[in-house]
């Protein structure tokens, strides 16, 4: 039972709350000759309470947020923004209202329209809820978080000389998968510089990026297992020259450097370094209306530099040994002619050699395609290319690939046809000795059967996979439906997903299927699974409610040897609003099923509700 002063306590802010009600809109503010404010936003007084592991809490409380904007002197001069929240329902997150969250959002521009801009921002949000990625799942598994964040940044834009802009921010972030132990945390520290200068038709760009990320794994999902630290550093440098040519044309050079570095730890220790260095150049004319023609080359010494920058910024584990033993030098060029207006004819040829573990090969890849669009009778809409590639190494001929792609997208008898379908056998990955093949295909249907009623339905897939890897194949299917009738919907949808992971501080992410597996480093890549449906519902009964529920439910799995779990989740989410001039009635439900550990492994089950009232004010 509640204690008494526990009682009249909320009988205050409840009083207090009915008073807000009655609080008239204030004019704009303005402090002495210069300062210049407006504050508004929303002051409300909520219920709530919630269920978690059996155990049962009650609260009352205000609630709001609000926005602050002003100036100093001009706009031009200073500006300002700050956005305060507190206990805010986050109601719009995927997992419902599982957590109120409190903190806010800032920043202020100096000079602006001046030679010389800066800014500064601020962000802090304390127990919000996220998600930590599962590939394939809508849902992944429900995780509550804090965040905080400081960027500070400085330009020079001085007419006739090179511009230069400065930025330095950091990152903190802490997450606790809910109802698992143990908390992971990251914090990142990156510089940005970035110039640009243009001279006598040439465009001229540098830049560089620093880049440090501390993280922290309890390994939560692994019962017993030592937790991890991650201590990674990255240097990234680039420059560009642009300038056009005779016949319509242009040529850019550009030059790029990445070096790494990475310590990790957890029952073993592990440190690793290395480097990429990148080299392009191309040259492009354009000589007739019907006529493209252009050059390219390209020098790479490191596999390092085909890796996204979001497993190198999360902590994936590299094989940079490995990955430094690559070296590529391709040289090509590329002839388009478009004959007729349906008609148009593509050709390219292309000649690499590469060096990776000792190993040296040289290949010449010959290709071409033709496109066709129809413009009459039942195929108007519909537009394909196909296309032949054969690479021709120095040992043998490893065959024929094809290439293709079907286009259709038509109304036909009342409905909006769309669909596509692309192919490509035997294609190059970023080693020669490597080829993949893929497919994906998208089909939906669109049609109004009355007024303001919409009929919707879709399906979508791919697969790819390295042909001389086992193991490497990944493949996600889609299919959706819905139905929109006067400002009220029904959805549904059901997706799977399969394929090759790393795990991250982000969650589980895909692995690129274009890069070998030598890339990343021994045994830190895992098998996945996952397939999940859903329904959702949006009412709007009348011109003030808007009602909304919805039902998820996911399964996934994943294989050792990084990681090996099974994850379940369902997922009831149900919001109400209405509103009545300036005041909103707000309700909400969520309730989440969900476990991830070994098979069998208990789920934890946790409700939560609430009900209240806000109101608009435009303060001053």
């Amino acid at each position: 039972m509640w204690q008494k002063s526990s009682t009249i306590r909320n009988l205050c802010c409840a009083l207090a709350g009915v008073f807000l009600l009655a609080l008239p809109a204030v004019a704009q503010l303005q402090v002495g000759d210069y300062l210049r404010m407006n504050l508004n936003g929303s002051m409300g007084f909520n219920y709530g309470g919630g269920i978690n592991g059996g155990l049962s809490d009650h609260s009352m409380g205000f609630t709001g947020n609000g926005v602050l904007t002003g100036s100093y002197y001009s706009p031009s001069f200073l500006n300002f923004s700050v956005s305060p929240f507190y206990n805010r329902e986050q109601s719009n997150s995927v997992f419902g209202s599982l957590a109120n969250t409190t903190g806010v959002s800032s920043d202020v521009n100096l000079f602006n329209g001046s030679h010389f801009p800066g800014s500064v921002s601020y962000n802090k949000a304390f127990n919000s809820i996220g998600s930590f990625g599962v590939p394939g799942s809508d849902l992944g598994l429900a995780e509550r978080t804090n965040t905080q964040s400081f960027t500070v940044g400085w330009s020079a834009f001085v007419p006739d000389f090179p511009t230069f802009s400065a930025s330095y921010g950091i990152d903190d972030s802490s997450n606790s998968i809910v109802g698992e132990a143990g908390t992971d945390a990251v914090t990142n520290r990156t510089l940005n510089l970035l110039s640009t200068y243009r001279w006598d038709g040439f465009m001229m760009t540098g830049q560089f990026q620093h880049r440090n990320t501390d993280a922290n794994f309890t390994q939560f999902l692994e019962e017993g297992e030592a937790p991890i630290t991650t201590t990674t550093s990255s240097n990234s440098y680039g420059a560009t020259i642009q300038h056009a040519l005779p016949l319509a044309g242009s040529f850019g050079v550009s030059w790029n450097r990445l070096s790494y570095a990475y310590n990790y730890q957890d029952s073993t220790s592990d440190h690793n370094s290395g480097s990429s260095d990148t080299v392009n150049g191309s040259a492009a004319f354009h000589p007739t209306d019907k006529l493209a023609v252009s050059f390219n080359a390209t020098y790479n010494d490191s596999l390092l530099g085909s890796i996204p920058q979001t497993l190198l910024s999360n902590g994936a584990q590299i094989d940079l040994t490995e990955a430094s033993s690559f070296r590529s030098v391709l040289v090509g060029t590329d002839v388009f002619y478009q004959i007729f207006k349906t008609l148009g004819v593509h050709a390219d040829v292309a000649h690499e050699d590469q060096t990776f573990l000792g190993q040296t090969y040289s290949a010449t890849q010959f290709g071409g395609s033709v496109n066709f669009n129809f413009d009459h009778s039942l195929l108007k809409g519909l537009s394909f290319s196909v296309g032949v590639v054969d690479t021709a190494q120095q040992a043998t001929n490893t065959g024929l690939g094809f290439v293709g792609n079907v286009n259709y997208d038509r109304k036909f008898y009342g409905w909006d046809v769309g669909a596509n379908f692309s192919y490509a056998q035997n294609v190059q990955t970023a080693m020669l000795v490597y080829t993949t093949s893929s497919y994906s295909y998208l089909a939906s249907l669109r049609r109004r059967i009355g007024e303001r009623k919409y009929f919707m339905a879709g399906y979508s897939g791919s697969h790819s996979g390295i042909s001389a890897n086992s193991g490497t194949t990944s493949g996600a299917q889609r299919l959706w439906t819905g139905f929109i009738y006067r400002g009220n919907s029904l959805n549904a949808y059901y997706d799977k997903s399969n394929g090759l992971a790393i795990y991250t501080n982000a969650g589980l992410l895909p692995v690129p299927a274009t890069l070998p597996a030598q890339a990343f480093a021994p045994n830190s890549l895992t098998s996945y699974s996952s397939k999940g449906y859903g329904v959702s519902l949006g009412l709007n009964p009348t011109r003030r409610l808007v009602v909304s529920a919805s039902y998820g439910k996911s399964d996934g799995s994943t294989i050792e040897p990084t990681l090996s779990i099974y994850t379940n989740n369902t997922l009831i989410n149900a919001t109400m609003q209405y509103r009545l001039r300036k005041i909103f009635v707000n309700g909400g439900f969520t309730r989440l099923q969900q476990s991830a550990g070994t098979a069998g492994t208990s789920p934890v089950m946790v409700t939560s509700y609430y009900i209240g009232f806000s109101r608009w004010f435009n303060f001053f």
